[in-house]
């Protein structure tokens, strides 16, 4: 995984991980004295909570499981309380990206003080400064690539969500656990391999976008839609085939639009979790045909789309390509059953509060990372068209 060389992230690959490892990890990263904490989502997870039996049977660990999808400002709060007094220098995120993002925030939390409300939005009244704890990310999903970026997404007291980014929020050590995804059920699977590949094409067509961006969001792209489909197949078959490629597809997504951010899908998805708690994923792969076909008008992200069709399908005229990944994109959607349309989501919306809901994207600086300028009107349209 040549994409170890652009990122501060240490990337460990392990087919499973033990006990004994964990307790190797944690001493390599905090010394004799190393207290860890480690946060958990609430999903059973036979591998992962059969190490932590064995784990706290070796050594003192805190373990704290107070993670839900979008978190929650006040529940960051909830376990940096918990760690009060406790000389906790190790914190270990290990699930999707809602743990590895609490994960995250604890660590900024515990170092800078605070709650976490006061770091988010235009109006944040602190800034992280420092980090004086080690953080190790560990993947139970293959999709969000947080265990390789400098940004988390959190839900604050007004019910409204914002990305937090700073390089302090970088892992030291990303650790790969193909162990740990080969049971995920097929929605989750879908869901979570829209979201990588959402990265990808954001990390494509975003004003921040460098030659770098551009390559390394052109190979992972290439290579979550050459595996996707299989992985798919995979967890409706109880086998293993594609979940370590998809492991690591998403992680070299996740290096990918670290360097740019996200841009329009993502700055829409946030109202459909705020609105209506639909899934992170899910709510990507809503309007990512549509985007697609808004920016296809940028040339440049037009020759980039290029290069993945022409890797996935060899030469052949320009237009023709383009059509035939769209028209992939488009086919795995329906084939993973994911959502076109509002009734799709068993959400009923008024045309009158399409405006009023969905305007709130456009001050959303993801929104305006996207190459296109998006404006009310166009938003407007594209959600009409999904009704």
């Amino acid at each position: 995984m040549f994409e170890q060389a652009i990122t501060t992230t240490k990337i460990i690959k392990a087919d499973r991980l033990t006990a004994k490892d964990m307790d190797k990890l944690i001493f390599y990263c905090g010394g004799e004295q190393a207290y860890p904490c480690i946060i958990v989502d609430n999903n059973a997870l036979l591998s992962r909570d059969k190490m932590l039996d064995n784990l706290a049977k070796m050594r003192k660990v805190e373990i704290l499981d107070r993670v839900f999808p979008d978190p929650k400002t006040g529940d960051i709060t909830a376990m940096v309380d918990a760690l009060k007094g406790k000389p906790v220098n190790v914190v270990i995120g290990i699930g999707g990206g809602s743990s590895m993002d609490s994960a995250k925030a604890v660590a900024i939390v515990l170092s800078n003080g605070g709650d976490l409300d006061d770091y988010l939005g235009a109006t944040a009244t602190r800034k992280i400064e420092k980090r004086d704890v080690k953080l190790i990310l560990i993947p139970t999903t293959a999709g969000t690539g947080s265990e390789v970026t400098k940004v988390g997404v959190y839900t604050s007291h007004s019910g409204r969500k914002y990305t937090l980014g700073n390089p302090l929020m970088q892992a030291d050590i990303a650790v790969l656990v193909t162990d740990y995804i080969l049971g995920l059920p097929p929605a989750i699977t879908a869901s979570t391999a829209f979201d990588a590949l959402s990265h990808t094409l954001e990390t494509i067509w975003n004003r921040n976008a460098t030659p770098l961006s551009d390559r390394v969001a052109v190979e992972s792209a290439t290579y979550i839609l050459q595996w996707m489909e299989t992985a798919f197949y995979s967890s409706l078959s109880g086998t293993s085939e594609g979940r370590a490629e998809m492991l690591e597809g998403a992680c070299m997504a996740g290096t990918a639009f670290s360097m740019t951010g996200t841009a329009a899908v993502h700055a829409l998805s946030f109202i459909f979790s705020e609105e209506w708690h639909v899934p992170h994923g899910v709510a990507c792969a809503f309007t990512l045909e549509d985007v697609f076909l808004l920016n296809m008008k940028d040339e440049k992200t037009r020759q980039q789309l290029i290069k993945i069709a022409n890797v996935l399908y060899g030469e052949d005229d320009e237009d023709k390509l383009i059509t035939t990944l769209f028209n992939r994109i488009v086919t795995l959607k329906k084939k993973f059953g994911l959502p076109f349309t509002f009734s799709d989501l068993n959400i009923k919306i008024d045309e009158s509060r399409i405006g009023e809901l969905f305007d709130k994207s456009l001050d959303d600086p993801k929104m305006k990372n996207n190459v296109i300028e998006f404006n009310s009107e166009m938003v407007i349209n594209l959600i009409k068209s999904k009704i």
